[in-house]
């Protein structure tokens, strides 16, 4: 395949693929706890980029594709709720919740009540105390959470929220939009000061205006690679063409 053509194509492919992880992005701008994917190539990394992909510099004669994705955990805003089960974290760690796979760690604490009076997730699953049970509240009593996730019914203590940190986050991978997996390999800890905050959850990281930015400059960035294909096939046509040709 003509160079031209083999890297041009690459890098569409490359376009297309970050593309979909835009979409996503967009797509979760009001998502409570969202964090945004990004991703890395292997022929240029920006310096945001080195802090996700935690690896050494890939040889640089390779087509320019994207190597991976990786997830940007920085701070989300907090949002005022005035929900009593809305939990914001104002500091690195995660909520844990239970699930039929095993644990799974969230930023979103946008939780609720079951009829029995489990703490759970909008999807159901049961919010994990410090003693790694679930949390069961009286329902017909009001909840008052400290900054240390300590839960609190008619001035007593009655459930820890537990709050962890990993080692490192690339060992976490997503599992559903707000929702991550520890590799087996990650060794989390308990957060000492979670910084919990009551009625408030902490918005999606995604600046909406710097994305639909990218979004344009993406889809520029695919229409000159698609010229140069163009370009290229142009010239090869002319090659053949002239190579054709029998001189009297």
């Amino acid at each position: 395949m003509d160079p031209l053509v083999a890297t041009a194509a690459s890098g569409l492919r490359s376009r297309m693929e970050a593309l979909d992880l835009l979409a996503n992005n967009l797509a979760n701008t009001a998502t409570a706890g969202f964090k945004a994917d990004l991703e890395s190539y292997n022929l240029y990394f920006s310096d945001s980029a080195w802090g996700g992909y935690n690896e050494g510099r890939p040889p640089t004669n390779e087509m320019p594709v994207v190597e991976q994705n990786w997830t940007d955990f920085s701070q989300g805003a907090l949002l005022d709720t005035a929900n009593p089960l809305d939990f914001a974290l104002n500091a690195p760690g995660f909520f844990v919740v239970n699930t039929p796979s095993g644990p799974l760690y969230t930023r979103n604490g946008h939780f609720r009540l079951s009829k029995t009076g489990r703490l759970e997730t909008q999807e159901g699953y049961p919010v994990q105390g410090g003693d790694g049970q679930e949390i069961v509240l009286d329902a017909s009593q009001g909840v008052s959470v400290s900054k240390s996730g300590q839960i609190a019914q008619q001035g007593n203590m009655v459930a820890q929220l537990e709050v962890m940190s990993v080692d490192q986050v690339n060992k976490l991978t997503k599992r559903g939009s707000t929702y991550f997996q520890l590799n087996s390999d990650a060794k989390p800890a308990a957060v000492a000061e979670p910084d919990v905050a009551q009625g408030r959850i902490e918005s999606s990281n995604v600046p909406a205006a710097q994305a639909a930015v990218k979004l344009v400059s993406i889809l520029r960035q695919f229409e000159m690679l698609q010229k140069a294909v163009n370009l290229a096939g142009q010239m090869n046509q002319r090659v053949f063409d002239e190579v054709a040709k029998v001189s009297p």
